[in-house]
């Protein structure tokens, strides 16, 4: 495997909010909590800008005596599915529905992973914020780390893309295909876990959530392409539609293709930071 392909330029970005114990605040966006889930509270990500955000990324390590846990990284991108519209944890600002534009317009809500715990210390940190229109907000490693994360979705996308389409289209060897995939996968696993961020924490002064590194982040947009088409194929191997399920599976990977392709705000993220790969004998 060579070495890190990446040739990102390095601009001093300013820190624009460092990590607190209950939310992190920016004059783009603000955390709240949702407190509906018994003994815990949902931190959800609201947009306080004129622009769209498109995707975040965020870190919490919560403490008490002698016990941690957290998300290193809690990371959210509209590039992470095939589909136009909305998922499920993104809300329109007046709450009424999921946010039909796909991105989180002004006062949109984004349902993240992380909760505060009870008789825990939680530490939550905002790393970094994309918007539509391609500006970017966040310390100079969390911008980084979301770009290198689409890098990742992006060559995986075309990756598959371009492999799904010399299978025959009789979908004969969608069970081959699926074993493939599972193979990836699992080395891509693997490779992602080599970069996985060992933060030093002390119990008596417990430290700051540690954005992931760059490679962390370009895994894993691998990994969210394998798992999504993973189980698509695992749904579709029947073989009495074994051609309408091939051709419903490579209808969604050229539509995600088109999609990651066509996004403004990662041309515009390309000129700042030029992709980071790291290549294998694929």
């Amino acid at each position: 495997m060579s070495s890190l392909g990446a040739r990102a330029v390095v601009f001093c970005f300013p820190v624009i909010l460092g990590w607190l114990p209950l939310a992190a605040r920016s004059s783009s966006y603000h955390l709240e909590f949702d407190g509906r889930i018994p003994g815990s509270q949902q931190v959800i990500l609201v947009n306080d800008s004129e622009k769209s955000i498109e995707a975040y990324g965020a870190s919490q390590l919560c403490f008490k005596p002698k016990q941690y846990v957290g998300h290193p990284d809690d990371s959210k991108d509209i590039l992470d599915h095939p589909f136009k519209g909305a998922t499920s944890d993104m809300r329109a600002a007046d709450g009424s529905g999921p946010a039909r534009s796909g991105v989180i317009e002004t006062g949109g809500r984004w349902r993240t992973a992380m909760a505060t715990l009870p008789d825990y210390d939680c530490r939550t940190q905002v790393n970094a914020v994309l918007f539509s229109d391609g500006s970017f907000e966040g310390g100079n490693a969390g911008v980084r780390g979301l770009k290198a994360r689409r890098d990742g979705l992006a060559a995986a996308i075309h990756y598959w893309a371009d492999r799904i389409s010399r299978e025959k289209p009789d979908g004969s060897t969608l069970d081959a295909l699926h074993d493939e995939l599972k193979k990836h996968k699992a080395e891509d696993m693997l490779k992602r876990g080599k970069y996985q961020s060992q933060p030093h924490l002390t119990f008596e002064e417990a430290e700051q959530p540690v954005p992931p590194q760059l490679l962390w982040q370009y895994w894993s947009g691998w990994l969210a392409v394998e798992g999504y088409l993973e189980f698509q194929l695992s749904k579709d191997l029947s073989q009495e539609k074994a051609g309408e399920n091939f051709q419903k599976v490579a209808d969604e990977i050229n539509q995600w293709k088109k999609k990651i392709d066509g996004n403004l705000a990662l041309q515009k993220l390309n000129i700042v930071f030029p992709p980071v790969s790291e290549s294998g004998d694929r």
